[in-house]
């Protein structure tokens, strides 16, 4: 069988510890249900996009890179390629594979470009038409406008599943899909070498010694918080100045998302280091550079708390039971992290400048830390609530797999 995967973004750990989850795992249930070794065929941009997701995964996995264009041009020329290749795109996704799944996030929405929003639903109609198309661990919306006009003629082929209960009753009240149904996010599910104890030993020897600390992970997407960078950045500082002089933990600053110039962790954390005192940088770990997503994972799982602007810390936080403090711009945030696992009280909404004065980011985050540290009966809860979920992870790559298979036994009796 002959799967695409689209939105694969290796540099962004929380994406590509989604595609490691829903590879692996629908590999291992493809071999072990039906005796056959699937191919994953996906949208990276060159071959070490490529190396660093079979990096990602264990066992020879059959991975490999869709050669159709110059996915690499940016600016006029790359939306223009883009836009001028889509029509052989549709064409050779409609004939060259049993399905196409669109890997989650919240990329169907309004936050980001409008221009890549449109051609992507245009993309996933005109292929929905002929092969199955499938929408896992999704938050979508919200949507105004011609947003709705257009989602609801796009995906009305789509079999769609959405990660939290609140998008589900929103998708629900807007749109009369027969195919929505509710799952959680796949980054959630264990991911390879997370749990293996000699890599783990190497990760924390490399990155941050034995002393403990607390994991910061700063977003780079800074404008979807404030249009004031000093801001952003000052309340950030404050933050760190207040573990490293008020509590005996270290820092550890993890960039999360690298890929993209618009909205780079590590162009965070220089401007943060810049503003800080030299004798606190003394108990900074920084790791800035791309490494693996399980190397991630395991640097915030043996944090003592994770504050994130990036939403997929948190997920890899509580797979870890680690107790995150989330900043957040989006409604993904409550559905994702705090109504399943009881955390609203510990997720800061703070879009908007009005939040980023008077210093009201950085003394909330630091009510959240003083609670944090002390509050282990809600370590206990995730864990307990985490099995749950991800069964609920794991349950939309089993329907595909089911559905899949049922419709290739299918074919071939008609045939």
């Amino acid at each position: 069988m002959r799967i695409k995967l689209f939105y694969i973004h290796p540099n962004n750990y929380g994406n590509l510890m989604m595609a490691s989850a829903f590879i692996q795992n629908y590999r291992n249930e493809c071999i072990e249900k039906y005796n056959e070794d699937p191919e994953f065929y996906m949208d990276v941009l060159d071959d070490d996009e490529l190396f660093r997701v079979q990096q990602s995964l264990e066992g020879a996995v059959k991975v490999y890179r869709e050669k159709l264009f110059n996915r690499k041009r940016r600016g006029i020329i790359g939306k223009l390629s883009k836009i001028f290749f889509m029509p052989k795109e549709i064409m050779y996704n409609k004939k060259s594979y049993d399905a196409c799944i669109v890997l989650g996030g919240d990329c169907i929405s309004q936050y980001y470009s409008k221009q890549i929003f449109i051609t992507d639903m245009y993309r996933f109609l005109k292929i929905s038409k002929k092969k199955p198309v499938y929408l896992l661990g999704q938050t979508m919306g919200p949507f105004a406008g011609y947003a709705i006009t257009v989602v609801k003629h796009c995906l009305s082929f789509c079999k769609i599943y959405v990660r939290d209960h609140n998008c589900f009753q929103y998708m629900q009240s807007l749109f009369d899909f027969k195919q929505l149904y509710e799952a959680r996010d796949l980054a959630f599910l264990d991911i390879p070498y997370q749990n293996k104890p000699e890599i783990v030993m190497k990760v924390l020897n490399v990155y941050v010694g034995l002393n403990p600390y607390i994991t910061i992970v700063p977003s780079g997407a800074n404008r979807q918080y404030t249009t004031n960078i000093d801001d952003y950045i000052g309340e950030y500082v404050r933050i760190i100045n207040y573990i490293l002089t008020e509590t005996d933990y270290n820092v550890l600053l993890l960039a999360h998302v690298i890929h993209v110039s618009d909205s780079n962790d590590k162009i965070i954390i220089n401007k943060i280091l810049e503003k800080l005192p030299d004798f606190c940088k003394e108990r900074i770990h920084i790791v800035d550079h791309l490494i693996l997503p399980y190397e991630a994972r395991i640097l915030i799982g043996n944090g003592q708390l994770t504050i994130t602007g990036r939403m997929h810390a948190a997920v890899s936080a509580i797979n870890m039971g680690v107790l995150p403090i989330c900043l957040s711009y989006s409604v993904k945030f409550k559905g994702v992290i705090g109504d399943d696992f009881e955390l609203n009280n510990y997720i800061l909404q703070c879009r908007g400048d009005k939040f980023w004065k008077n210093n009201y980011v950085s003394s909330s985050i630091i009510n959240m830390i003083n609670l944090a540290l002390n509050d282990n009966p809600k370590k206990e809860k995730i864990l307990s609530l985490k099995r749950i979920i991800q069964q609920r992870s794991l349950s939309q790559i089993q329907n595909v797999i089911e559905e899949l298979h049922g419709g290739i036994e299918k074919e071939k009796r008609l045939n």
